[in-house]
Parts: C-alpha cells; structure tokens; sequence
C-alpha cells in the first residue's frame, strides 16, 4: 500500500448552519502531489488563509494499491499529546482533516468565522506531526509531515523558538549587566577555561582519594569462627542455618557527599552553559548571522571608494588593504586639522578678554530688541565662528516668517523704541571683545533656539555699534529695497537680558579661553572634505570592528565547545558517573570545602564558575517547542520579548525588575495562556527617560471603536509624556503575497488605522512620534531603500499619496525583524530617542553619554554642524541642517534615505526632499 500526500483546496457551503461546528463542504479540488525527501518526510510550507476566502489549502491523504479498511486517519504531536482526526471524500478518494468554525456570522461579508481554538493543522502552526491510520486496534505510524514557516526559513524559525527560551533565562537571572555577556565573551571563555583547569587539576587529586562518609549499610557476608560479634548475623545464622551468606550491617565509605554533588552539579551547568554558547545552539548561530549580516549591509551603505577598494566586507580583514585605505583618511584629516588649530590659534591672539573696553569715537550706545518664538528657519539664520579673519557672529532675520515677531531700537538719550518699517535685517558682531561674543552666543545659539521652542522670548541687547555713514540715525544701513534692510554691527556688546534676565558669564580669563577651544566652531576651507574623510574612515573602522567581533564570537563558541567537552569527560570519571543528583543544591561552604587543600582549590574554581554562568533555567533543545505553535503569535511573542532583550542587553536600558514579565514568558512557554491580557507593561529606563512598552493594550477611540496595536512604546521624562510610537505585527512574505499587500499594510493599518486615530483616554493623549508595521520579510527592503523606505515611507511618492511635511516626517515606518537581522530594530528607536525626542548627543547603538566626545565644526557655507563619536562602540554620527533649516541626523546606517549611491554620506531630507546633487562637493575622491 503506498502513501500520497497532496495539497487540496476544500470549499464550504456558507449559506448552511454549522452542525458540530461543521459545515457541508461544496468542493474540493485535488492539487500537485508532495513528494517525500530523504528522511521520510513530507515537508510543507504554511500558507496564507483569510476568513474573506470560503475555501482552505491543506493537505489531503490518499492510499493508493492494496489497501485494509481504513477506519480513521489522523494526525498526531510526537508524544502523542495532540491528534486530529480526518474525515474521508469519497468522491475524491482522498482523506483530510476537517475545518471547524464559529457559530458568529460575519454579516457584511456573509461567512462564517473560524474555530481559532481548532485551525487546520499546518495553516499558522510548525513544527512536525506524524501521519497515523487505525484498522481496528491497531495503530500504523506511516511517515511524519513537517510543517514549516512560509515568512521564514526553518531556521530562522527555530531560532526564534530558541531564543525565547534565552530571554527567559536572562530575565530569570536578573543580570542587569547582560550586555557583558555578548560584549566580552572572549573574556568569560577565558575566565572559565582558567578556572576549569584549575578544578580539572583538583578533581584529578579529589577522583583518587575522594572525601568520603561512613554510612550504615545491608550486606551480605560469609560466616567467620573469627571477628567481632555480629548480632544480625548470628539471628540469621540461627532462623535459617547452612546458607552461604547472611546479612550483615556495617559501616562503609561512600563518596556521595556534598562536596562530591556539589562539583558534579557545577560540572552539569557548565555542560549546559557551554552548550548553549557553543557553535551547534541555534542561538549562537543566529547571533554570529547577525553580526554577518550586519556587516554586510554597513558595506552596502559604505562609499564607493571603500566598497571598489576592499571588494569585499570580508577582505576588511587584510591587514595591509586596511591599513593603507586608513592612513589616507587619516592624512586628511590630519591636515584639516593642522588648519583649524593654525586659524585658532591666529584668532585667539588677537583677541581681547576685558569685561569692558575704551570705546571708539565712531561708536554709538544703543539697545536693541528682538522678540521671537521658536528656532531659527531658512529666512533667519545665525553662524558664529572663529575664522583668519577673527571671531565673527552673524544673524539674519525676516519677520514675515517666524520665529521672528519683532525688532526694535532705541538710542542713546532717546525715550521710545523704533520699530523699523521693514521685513529684513541683520545683526553682527564683529569684535576681538570675548565677553560680547559669549554673550551672544548664549543668546542664538541652537541650544539657545531649542529652549525657545514653543514659548514666547524677548531679547534685548544693550552695546555699542560702529556708526554708519549715511545710515539711518547714524547706528543702522538701510537697503535701497522695497522696504530698508537694516543692518546693525555690534563692536561691543556690554550685557543681554533674556526675558528679563541677564546672562551671566564668567570674567575669568581661562573660562573665556575655554569658549574659544572648545564651543566656538572654527570655519576652514574644505570643511565637506573632512566630514568625508570622518565619515569614510568611520565606515572603515566600523566594519572592521564587526569583522573582529565576529570571528572573536566564531573563537569563544568554538571554545565553550572545548570546555563542555572537558567538562563532559570529567563528569564520566568514576567519582562522578554513579553520582545521583534528586534536586539541586545550594552553594554553601563545609568544613571540607575550607580546611581540605585540594578540595578548597575545587571552591574557590566553582565558585568563579558560578559567578561567570549563572544558569537558572535548564532547557534541552528537545524541549524547544511553544505550546501555542502559531507561527504569526510566536513572531509577536518573539518580537516583543526580543526588542525588551535588545533594549537592555545592548542599547544601555534598565529594566525596572518586575516578576510579572518573567512570568507571562514562562507561563507561554510552559504552555499556558497566550493572551495580551497576561502580559504585563513593561518599563524600562535610561537615566531620566523612561519608557513603557505595552502589549496589544486596549485604546477606546471617540465613540464606541476601539484599537489594540501589537506594540505600544509610551515616553516620559521628568514625569511627563513626551510621545508614544506605535509598531503593529505582520507575518508577512512580499515577495510571495506582492508588494500592493506592503502598501496596504502600511497605507491601511500605519497610516489611516493608528496614525489617525482619536483615543478617548487620556492615558493614551500625547503626541504620536510614530506609526508603523514591523513584519517579518527580511528582504524585501534589504536592496531598495528608496522602493521600500524603512523608516520614512513617504519617500516613495510613488506608493503613498500623502505629502511629506515637518508634522509628518519620520512618522510612518515599516521596519522588519528577524533572529538574524536585529540591527534593525534598533536603528528604527534610535530615530525615535535623537530625531523625534531630541537626545542626539547620546550613542544609542550602546546607551552611553559620557563616552561620546563632541565636536563642533561648519558647513563650507559656515553654517554649525555637531560631529558625534562614540569611544565605547566607536558610533559616528553628524548633525546638519538641510539648505531649508530641517534638522537632519547622519549616521552611517542613516535612517534618512541615502541617495547618492557613490557617497553614501548624503542623504535626501525627508521634510522637504531637499539633497541633490547641488550638496555633493565632487571634488573629493580618496586615491587608494
């Protein structure tokens, strides 16, 4: 009798009542045959269902030559836990399983919704079943169907699945520190091949002459004329005389002490540490493709010149190549430099630090006042610099666009402020005079801007200004324009008020030196030439940086390889292979443990051990299976746990210890409860930012509508909201269901569903940063970012009607996430903690502050820009300004699009799509 499996479309008449939760089926159409691979199974990819369709793909059994009478077919867990029994077509000839609904009617649509509580085996669910038949009493097991991810492959899947178990053990180890296992894992290797030689050398000793106790026992011994009186015997001897042996009870050494115990359960943890370390754990597979392939994409997006010179990422590992691409970056930057240390040093002797200085004749007393709101625009622009021609500060403002709302002046000996009848103007410093430059540094500087934001401020400038010929009352030039453009130059200004208050600096002159080296930005020639220069050799020491890590985490796991293999063999020695261990045991020192030398070696070793692996969860892989076995609900469970694993375990976040999050992981895993509702808020925080990620949480809207997003991030600082964003779950393939199914995805549920939504409560009243879906399709926006953006998906006019504004920049997302492309993920919460909510100046690719040094540097057209680097994760980014004064953030993976495809450092505004050709300075090419 043989065995053929195929895929069938079965249709159900919905016009019927369900019986049984049964519906008559109306049709069945038999598809292609599946045919069975090497290791006898039948391997079938999940499939897409939808309760709009009246028909269900699955499979179908049918057995073809002699046959006995079948009396049922079903399908069945390995252990036996699970079945699901067929029903039989016989106008078909073939067997499948039943689909089973709801007893709700879908109105609008006129269907009936399905059983979720019995799906067809194989619609959402992996994993593997075997195919049994019944004939009588007798069961046949006639070959194993594996079902498998249709969004993922196998082994992504089973990383996955692995990984949760990973995270629980991490929460349940409560290491607030985790970040130091991925980052110095060829320190803890290390640590632990160093102590397990030392309690290998021990064990040696303790395996020939190991501690014992003496134990009372039952044996049975030959009677002797001779030796002390044994009553037991003697009894025996008497009721049953002439036996060769008898019982006998005596005192005997065993080795099953505590001590003894204790190393073999060290020894048992370190076999499962290592083994879960090791090269074969999919964990640590998923982890080494992740750093692959993130090394790949940084050489996608790395320049041209770096790309055509390596030819490779890999070939970043050739000492020689990197070398010289290095120190050609290095020399250009090293001239650039010598430049602006050569033009500050020029600056700062010809300056004067004088709190007050002799006032020329042609100086005039004035005071001058600005009121505005908000930063500075395209029409108002501030630079201040040190440059050969001295210190220069520059602000220029329209008044018919904000924040500019007025501009007036009152002269020496005169009682009422002019308001000049114009739209236009300019202030200037030009002056050697320190105290008036930091003055007015602190007036307009971006910082300064920033604190304006949304608040009214009034600034008034008491100084003197340089008189004008044929200016207006002899302090301002007007233009021959429509309305006069004024132009006021300070020479010196004597003290600022901000709403009243004066900005105090300090008359120290070392503290006024300071300003000079260390705030006030240096304007050189070839500045552009530079920031690529920064940028390329950046590019270049990020992927080698990967490179290292990557084969040092290929190093470590092939040496937690070696040490369960040394552990493994240690745990066969005699001493420890009869060895029972009923429960586990505490760490605790005995009078053995202390005052033996060789045992006391043996402590101290484990007791390193301990502290290095801290197991709390042992999990065989065998044991990897999530009881619910929807693959679409164990991406959303993974992808939750997953981005909470990310945030604390490489981004620099604490969690706020709760056992509630632990144990709705262990309760999913152990194969409890799945719902939202057992899934407690999760807060996290970051010095005085904190974050609360929600799962699925219910939002009434106005009305009686409501919404449960898969993921909501809540911000706060100081006690206020500042936001939330908002990530919904799609178990996607594009490349299978078609790109309309992306744009659908994100035009119906990122942008109409959550971006437009009203919440009733005021729980959920605060701004919303971001919307956006985060599926599990890890290709298709691998390529083409401009095709299908990431994180701003109205770059692609194209797919989306809506037009990008400042209100709606970065707002709409379609990030994805799988085991082995993490990066994501934390690329898209870096946008939303330096772009949407102003940390700039912190590396969130590790969550440090205090290792990230500052620089501040100008545009060649003299305008300020932040250079960012991180010491502790080597991180360089760049904060600029379009040519239409929108803030832009520079990274080497940018979130902004990449336009340029030979220079991957410009980037298009995502604002107002400013960022062509005009920006690129042609000019520099790195010759290797």
């Amino acid at each position: 009798m043989a065995i053929e499996v195929y895929m069938i479309k079965v249709f159900y008449d919905h016009r019927k009542t369900p019986i049984n939760k049964m519906l008559p089926v109306s049709g069945l159409d038999v598809g292609e045959r599946i045919e069975m691979n090497n290791d006898g199974e039948w391997v079938i990819p999940n499939h897409y269902r939808s309760q709009k369709q009246k028909s269900i793909r699955q499979i179908g059994i049918r057995f073809v030559g002699e046959q006995q009478e079948m009396e049922s077919v079903l399908l069945s867990s390995p252990d036996g836990t699970f079945t699901s029994t067929f029903i039989y077509s016989e106008e078909k000839d073939i067997w499948f399983e039943p689909t089973f609904f709801s007893s709700k009617k879908n109105g609008k649509k006129n269907y009936y919704n399905f059983d979720e509580s019995s799906l067809v085996t194989g619609m959402t669910n992996a994993g593997q079943a075997k195919l049994v038949s019944m004939v009588g009493s007798q069961r046949n097991v006639m070959g194993s169907v594996r079902f498998i991810p249709s969004s993922l492959p196998m082994e992504e899947y089973e990383e996955m699945v692995a990984e949760l178990y990973k995270i629980h053990e991490d929460l349940v180890r409560d290491n607030r520190n985790m970040a130091r296992v991925g980052i110095n894992s060829q320190t803890i290797v290390m640590e632990l091949q160093e102590q397990l030689d030392k309690l290998t050398s021990a064990i040696q000793q303790i395996s020939a002459t190991p501690h014992a106790v003496l134990e009372l026992q039952t044996t049975k011994k030959k009677p002797k004329a001779y030796g002390r009186f044994d009553m037991q015997m003697e009894i025996e001897k008497y009721m049953n005389p002439g036996k060769p042996s008898y019982r006998s009870r005596s005192l005997l050494p065993v080795t099953a002490t505590y001590e003894n115990k204790l190393i073999k359960q060290l020894l048992e943890d370190l076999v499962q540490y290592a083994s879960v370390m090791g090269t074969q754990e999919p964990t640590s597979m998923s982890h080494l493709r992740n750093i692959s392939n993130e090394l790949d994409m940084y050489f996608r997006k790395s320049d041209t010149e770096i790309q055509c010179t390596l030819g490779s990422a890999d070939m970043v590992e050739d000492g020689e190549i990197y070398d010289r691409v290095h120190q050609k970056y290095s020399q250009v930057i090293e001239r650039y430099a010598q430049g602006e240390r050569t033009v500050r040093e020029a600056a700062i002797a010809k300056v004067h630090f004088a709190q007050s200085r002799e006032i020329d004749q042609d100086m005039e007393y004035i005071e001058l006042e600005v009121e505005l709101a908000g930063a500075f625009t395209k029409e108002n622009k501030y630079y201040h610099h040190l440059s050969s021609a001295g210190m220069e500060a520059y602000f220029k403002y329209a008044k018919r666009e904000e924040p500019i709302l007025s501009v007036k002046y009152v002269r020496k000996n005169t009682y009422s402020f002019v308001e000049p009848n114009s739209l236009f103007g300019e202030i200037k410093l030009n002056s050697a005079h320190v105290p008036s430059h930091v003055r007015f540094y602190r007036a307009f500087c971006e910082e300064a801007q920033k604190q304006s934001e949304g608040k009214y401020r009034r600034i008034l400038i008491r100084g003197y200004v340089r008189k004008q010929p044929g200016g207006i009352d002899a302090v301002a030039i007007p233009t021959s324009s429509k309305y006069n453009k004024y132009i006021f130059e300070f020479a010196q200004i004597l003290s600022i008020q901000l709403d009243g208050d004066e900005i105090v600096i300090s008359e120290e002159k070392q503290d006024l030196l300071a300003f000079l080296e260390e705030e006030l930005p240096v304007k050189v020639d070839g500045s552009d030439q530079i920031e690529n220069a920064w940028m390329g050799m950046k590019q270049l020491e990020k992927l080698k940086g990967l490179a290292t890590k990557r084969k040092e985490y290929q190093r470590a796991s092939h040496q937690y390889d070696m040490l369960k293999e040394t552990a493994e063999r240690l745990l066969q020695l005699p001493l420890f292979a009869d060895l029972e261990l009923k429960e586990r045991m505490p760490l605790l020192p005995t009078q053995v443990f202390l005052h033996n030398p060789t045992y006391r070696v043996a402590w101290q070793a484990v007791n390193r051990i301990k502290d290095e692996i801290s197991v709390s969860l042992h999990v065989g892989s065998h044991q990897h299976q999530v009881s619910t076995a929807k693959v679409d609900k164990i991406f959303e469970r993974w992808t939750l746990y997953k981005m909470i694993h990310l945030l604390t375990n490489e981004m620099g976040w604490k969690l706020d210890r709760s056992p509630g999050i632990t144990a709705s992981l262990g309760r999913y895993l152990q194969g409890g409860s799945a719902k939202a509702s057992n899934v407690p808020p999760v807060k996290l925080h970051w010095n005085n930012w904190q974050v609360e990620i929600f799962y699925e949480p219910r939002m009434n809207l106005l009305g009686e509508n409501y919404l449960t997003p898969d993921f909501v991030f809540k911000f706060t600082s100081g006690g206020r909201d500042k936001g939330m964003a908002i990530l919904d779950a799609k178990y996607r393939d594009y490349g299978s269901q078609g790109e309309d199914q992306w744009v659908r995805d994100v035009q119906e549920v990122a942008i109409d569903k959550y971006g437009e939504m009203k919440p009733r409560s005021s729980k959920w009243d605060t701004p919303l940063l971001a919307s956006g879906i985060i599926h599990s399709d890890g290709e298709i926006s691998e390529e083409e970012d401009s095709e299908f953006p990431l994180y701003h998906v109205l770059y692609n006019d194209s797919k989306f009607s809506e037009t990008s504004t400042e209100e709606n920049t970065h707002k709409y997302n379609a990030i994805y996430m799988i085991p082995s492309k993490t990066y994501i993920f934390k690329n898209w919460f870096r946008l939303i903690m330096e772009y949407h909510l102003g940390e700039h100046s912190v590396c969130w690719n590790c969550g440090e502050d205090e290792s990230v040094k500052e620089r501040k540097l100008l545009t060649s057209g003299g305008h300020p820009k932040l250079h960012y680097e991180c010491k502790a994760c080597n991180e360089f980014w760049v904060k600029v300004h379009c040519n239409y004064g929108h803030k832009l953030i520079k990274h080497m993976n940018n979130y902004h699009l990449q336009e340029q495809r030979w220079n991957k450092w410009y980037v298009v505004c995502p604002s107002c799509g400013d960022g062509g050709l005009s920006e690129i300075d042609e000019d520099f090419v790195l010759e290797v």
